[in-house]
């Protein structure tokens, strides 16, 4: 069964990236519903007695969350895990401690990463938190993915694991896997990569496309519209990619919000 990890700020961004997630996996899954809680200041006399009331009030939201997910999912597999300390050292320790298959985060969907559910935390999360991780848009309402989008650099993963929940998704959905070449300048043996890329997915319809866009943002989105896609792969070593995903050129006054789930997956080696 897998472990999903959901965090929690009491938003109604992370409740619906937790409800996303509820209605996506509620039958394949363990849930862990995570709020992080650390104290602004210190030095303070009454330090125990705050980090006392802190704790309470994390609980008390979860146990309230969690109340919401009984009501539409009573038979989900939840916990609940109140922890003090910054977002980043908690789930750094958690990471660490324990297997995560994925850990769900929402995102609220203006196109700055600033903006984002935990401040520009949640881009500390994707560049620091070794784990793969789902970016839910604030409004994004599940539906059960048809097409899933995956940009590549042609690259070779590192590992069969690496890609695992992508695999999962497709899998569980019979949807489609379309990779879309966002290679940019250097020239690779295209039917090679491919071969090796296509070896990870067994069984699944993969197709490989590439983008005829100066702008490759701007291409991976009209191509997501084009096709209809619900969902949208991409490794963290294309980081540069992830940025301007969520930043628009102010000069084109375009604006890109992330309209789509976002799965992040992570490399284990090469990447500090």
């Amino acid at each position: 069964m897998k472990r999903i990890l959901l965090l929690s700020d009491f938003s109604d961004t992370a409740r619906n990236a937790a409800m996303y997630a509820l209605k996506m996996m509620e039958n394949e899954a363990k849930f862990f519903l995570l709020n992080a809680y650390d104290l602004e200041f210190s030095g303070s006399p009454y330090i125990m007695q705050v980090k006392e009331e802190l704790a309470a009030e994390s609980l008390k939201g979860l146990k309230n969350e969690l109340a919401l997910i009984r009501r539409r999912y009573p038979d989900a597999k939840v916990e609940l895990l109140s922890l003090f300390g910054s977002l980043l050292e908690v789930l750094k320790n958690e990471v660490n401690k324990n297997h995560y298959d994925l850990i769900v985060l929402g995102c609220r969907g203006e196109s700055a990463l600033e903006n984002f559910l935990l401040g520009s935390r949640a881009y500390e999360v994707i560049k620091n938190i070794e784990a793969p991780i789902l970016l839910i848009p604030k409004h994004a309402k599940f539906k059960k993915p048809e097409k899933v989008i995956f940009a590549t650099d042609l690259k070779d993963f590192e590992s069969d694991e690496m890609v695992e929940p992508v695999r999962d998704i497709v899998e569980m959905f019979h949807a489609p896997l379309l990779f879309v070449n966002v290679l940019e300048e250097e020239y690779v043996n295209r039917i090679d990569a491919e071969e090796k890329i296509a070896s990870h997915f067994p069984g699944i319809n993969v197709s490989f496309n590439f983008i005829e866009d100066d702008d490759v943002i701007e291409g991976i989105n009209k191509f997501m519209d084009d096709k209809q896609a619900d969902m949208i792969a991409l490794v963290r070593h294309n980081v540069g990619i992830i940025d301007r995903l969520f930043h628009p050129s102010i000069t084109k006054q375009m604006v890109l919000h992330p309209e789509h789930p976002m799965l992040i997956l992570h490399e284990h080696e090469h990447d500090h």
